[in-house]
């Protein structure tokens, strides 16, 4: 009798390995091996996915509209537009920066300094009040005090207009050049984008749209 026959026969694997494992319990062996383990099966399910499927397929495919997107997303946070600076070149004269600001306090800076729009708004052109000629005999001290006291004030009210005036004039200055330079930046960036878009549009030519 040949040998193969022989371990036919009496239910013994002809394979050494498998004899040598498992000589007495072969319905054993083939039921362990006609059912995986779950470590097994979660390799295999891990192997048999292409690894650069995923990320292809998200690149790929575009959000819809009504997508829920996933919350593990890297969303920059938002930009307050208040710290933005944008690159200007202007240099007011000292000069100027010295007849808008106040003297004892910080140098006036028009890059930082805003007006309100009530302090904005035109002031109305007040009518001076007609002089009443007061003779010498009736000037006394009270009227010398408060003479004196009007004049302070309005010299007050003067200089405080005078040097809004300035400030809102080397305000405005700078502000004329920082919208030219974002006039430039907003042409580039538009540029840039024509640019992109005419890519996509060869390539959704080419491939089909995304």
């Amino acid at each position: 009798m040949d040998l193969e026959e022989f371990l036919s026969e009496n239910g013994i694997p002809p394979s050494p390995n498998q004899h040598e494992h498992s000589p007495h319990q072969p319905g054993l062996q083939q039921a362990t091996s006609a059912s995986p383990s779950v470590m097994d099966l979660s390799s295999r399910a891990s192997t048999s996915v292409h690894p650069g499927m995923v990320s292809q397929n998200c690149m790929q495919s575009p959000v819809r509209p009504g997508q829920i997107l996933p919350t593990n997303r890297n969303t920059p946070s938002p930009i307050d537009p208040e710290t933005i600076q944008v690159p200007v070149g202007y240099e007011p004269d000292p000069a100027d920066l010295a007849l808008s600001s106040i003297p004892g306090q910080e140098m006036f800076d028009p890059r930082k300094r805003k007006f309100s729009e009530e302090e904005l708004k035109p002031q109305p052109m007040i009518k001076k009040a007609r002089k009443v000629f007061i003779p010498d005999d009736l000037k006394d001290d009270k009227y010398w005090a408060r003479r004196r006291k009007n004049n302070m004030a309005a010299k007050r009210s003067r200089d405080a207009r005078r040097l809004k005036e300035n400030q809102i004039a080397i305000r405005a200055s700078f502000l004329e050049k920082e919208n030219s330079a974002l006039r430039q930046e907003v042409a580039d960036l538009r540029k840039e984008l024509g640019k992109c878009k005419n890519v996509l549009a060869k390539y959704e030519a080419r491939h089909g749209p995304l």
